[in-house]
């Protein structure tokens, strides 16, 4: 960056294009390019369940098989997330409805699906609540449901959207009974692997949002089923881990599997964790930003470790420029952007050599008060444009926002501890210092700061 300007932050290119109304912008990662809209077709009377023969139908012709459940309230995620399946020419897929609404809404579409008839609320579930424990149970009967069909599948949650095919990685580990992705915030063997996390990646939390089962883990997946019943009150995500976990011992192989559940018949679940760079969490990716400095392309990227409910992951999926909105989202009526003064002193209050990423060593990081006096700055600047927008009958685009310290649910020192990230953030998530789950629908408000380099907005 020129002398006094701010960099930007990493990104997994380092190539510079000129889209076609002449904005020259960071070369767009693949999965942003512009996708073909769903078909809309007449939803039928049936109610198709989960079965052999459909599951079998649709998967892989070895055996493999994508599955993923949502309700009424979520149906866009879903409708994301098959368009990327489709982009990447990856047919081998199911999507659960876990309400009837759903289902038509599915089939309207032509999205391959089953009724799960759940009974659960078709409104937003909130993590922790009694229709969150209970959708956990509706998750592990469907994962067992998946095994006892005998395909191999991928289970994951709608917000966990797939940017890459992940079946050539699985295809990989043949012996790999069960993958999953983590809540680990550091990539275990650095940024120019892209294996499974090495033996220390199993000391974190497992996360469930994005499962890899081989039918041959059946007698597993039963066990954490059953535990799971039995203790409806716990979290099945950490009665998944514990139940993997009962009769493990050794260490990795060559691989960097690890030998788990002890089968009754003799022999272990050979389990892995996944490169937490490459499939990714709300953190490694948008905060420490894991696949853009190794220059590539995850195979997932789940938005956990965000702050904004429902509305804040589509917001953090827009900023990535992941989610897929109606042409007139990227069209609409007028726009207002504004340049945004960040003055480098705010940046870097400390001093310090900045490195080729534009961060700092830890010990040059700023004060919770200079923190703020620098989010501040830039508040007041979205707070007068928002004034300015509403004035005019235009709709904001935001600027990108720079913090100097990370954002988590309890005390820290700066970052969360034991995690990769580097500071300053200079592509900071929004949902870090605008609480866009309050603002409710901010569609009619404001656009995220990557809107005008997106390869969705028209010139």
């Amino acid at each position: 960056a020129a002398e006094g300007v701010v960099p930007n932050a990493s990104w997994w290119s380092d190539r510079m294009v000129e889209l076609p109304g002449g904005m020259w912008c960071p070369k767009p990662p693949p999965f942003a390019s512009a996708k073909p809209a769903l078909p809309l077709v007449k939803a039928g009377e049936e109610k198709p369940r989960l079965t052999t023969e459909l599951a079998k139908k649709h998967a892989s012709a070895d055996n493999m098989l994508i599955a993923t459940y949502v309700n009424y309230n979520r149906l866009d995620f879903a409708f994301t997330l098959v368009r990327h399946l489709i982009a990447l020419q990856q047919p081998h897929y199911l999507v659960g409805a876990l309400d009837d609404e759903a289902g038509r809404g599915l089939q309207a579409r032509g999205v391959p699906t089953f009724f799960m008839s759940s009974g659960l609320t078709t409104k937003d579930y909130g993590w922790g609540t009694k229709n969150f424990r209970e959708l956990g149970l509706h998750k592990v009967k469907l994962v067992l449901e998946l095994a006892k069909t005998g395909v191999d599948c991928l289970t994951i949650d709608a917000d966990a959207f797939i940017l890459r095919d992940p079946f050539p990685y699985f295809r990989k580990l043949p012996e790999a009974e069960v993958l999953t992705s983590s809540d680990h915030l550091v990539a275990t063997n650095g940024y120019t692997d892209d294996g499974l996390e090495s033996s220390s990646g199993f000391s974190s939390a497992f996360n469930i949002g994005y499962i890899f089962i081989r039918a041959s883990a059946l007698e597993f997946v039963q066990q954490w089923k059953e535990a799971c019943f039995a203790n409806k009150d716990a979290w099945d995500q950490v009665l998944f881990a514990s139940v993997l976990r009962r009769g493990g011992g050794g260490g990795v192989d060559d691989h960097r599997l690890k030998p788990l559940f002890k089968k009754a018949g003799g022999g272990q679940v050979k389990a892995g964790v996944l490169p937490v760079s490459l499939f990714a969490s709300g953190h490694t990716h948008f905060v420490s930003r894991m696949a853009h400095l190794m220059r590539s392309t995850p195979y997932m990227v789940h938005t956990t470790f965000q702050y904004g409910g429902a509305q804040g992951k589509r917001h953090r999926l827009r900023e990535g420029m992941m989610w897929e909105d109606a042409p007139e989202y990227y069209s609409g009526p007028d726009f207002l952007t504004y340049e945004l003064d960040l003055p480098r002193a705010l940046v870097y209050p400390n001093g310090g050599t900045v490195g080729s990423d534009g961060t700092l060593p830890f010990d040059k990081r700023a004060s919770v008060e200079q923190h703020f006096a620098l989010v501040h700055h830039q508040l007041a600047q979205v707070r007068n444009g928002l004034a300015l927008a509403k004035a005019t009958g235009r709709i904001l685009i935001l600027p990108r926002l720079v913090c100097g310290l990370d954002r988590w649910w309890a005390p820290h020192s700066g970052i969360i501890p034991g995690s990769a990230a580097r500071l300053p953030l200079l592509d900071c998530p929004a949902d870090h210092v605008l609480d866009v789950e309050r603002m409710g629908k901010v569609e009619p408000l404001l656009r995220e700061h990557s809107f005008l380099c997106n390869p969705r907005t028209p010139a």
